[in-house]
Formats: structure tokens, sequence, C-alpha cells
């Protein structure tokens, strides 16, 4: 089995979506999908957090209209629900960093259902030693 790790740097919608989308070509493709999150990736995985950005931001303000418009008609799938659902069907794990974790105050029990684990750099670099490919967002 192929497996792809990603390293997701940024919380914004954006970011997150692009993941989620990418995540779900993988699963199709049935590959195991390794997510580690740092920065405020770690805070957007917060359990009060995951939900209330739906921001579309884009230099071209009708790309953010258009796709904040399908988001809204249900036409296009929220980043949370996506993954959500690639995790029924696929490998997919979802690991914060640890050392944010700690600087900004957060224990396992602060994180949405979709993360798995909380771990340190160390055990990024042992996925990636063990992996195929690494994206980083």
């Amino acid at each position: 089995m192929t497996i792809i790790n990603v390293l997701i740097k940024s919380g914004t919608f954006n970011d997150f979506t692009t993941l989620a989308l990418l995540t779900s070509g993988f699963v199709a493709s049935d590959f195991e999908v390794r997510i580690f999150a740092m920065n405020d990736a770690v805070y957007a995985l917060k359990k009060d957090q995951v939900g209330t950005d739906t921001v579309v931001r884009s230099h071209y303000g009708e790309f953010s209209e258009k796709f904040s418009e399908s988001l809204n008609s249900g036409k296009a799938i929220p980043w949370w629900k996506l993954l959500s659902d690639m995790k029924e069907f696929g490998e997919i794990t979802i690991t914060v960093c640890a050392l944010v974790a700690d600087v900004v105050g957060l224990e396992k029990e602060d994180f949405h259902e979709l993360v798995d684990d909380i771990a340190g750099v160390a055990n990024f670099a042992a996925d990636v030693d063990d992996s195929d490919f690494t994206i980083t967002l």
C-alpha cells in the first residue's frame, strides 16, 4: 500500500479544504494517509473551532463568492465532513504536534474527534522515513 504523509501548517479554511480534497483522492486510490498538523492548523482542529471558519479566502472575489455559495447549497462538502467521511472508507490518521499543543495548553480531549493522536515531530520524521511521499500544505 502506498503511504502519503501530509504536513499541514495553516489552519485556514482554504488549506483544510485542500487537505480534504487531496485526502479524498488518495483514499480513492487506496493510499494510506498520515496527516500531521503544526502551527495554527493544530488550533483549527480544536472541538470548538472545527466548523466555525467557513470563510473562503481568495484574491478573486468571484471565486470566493461562488465557492461559498456551493458550500451553502450543499454542492461542496466542508472539509471536516469530507475528512470524517474519508476516515470511514480509508486508512487516515490525524496527529497534532505535541509541542504546539503544549504551548497553547491543549490536551487530547480539547480536539475534535477527527484527531487520533498528539505526538512530537520525531513521530512525523519516523512516518516520513516509512512512507512513499510527503506533501506540505
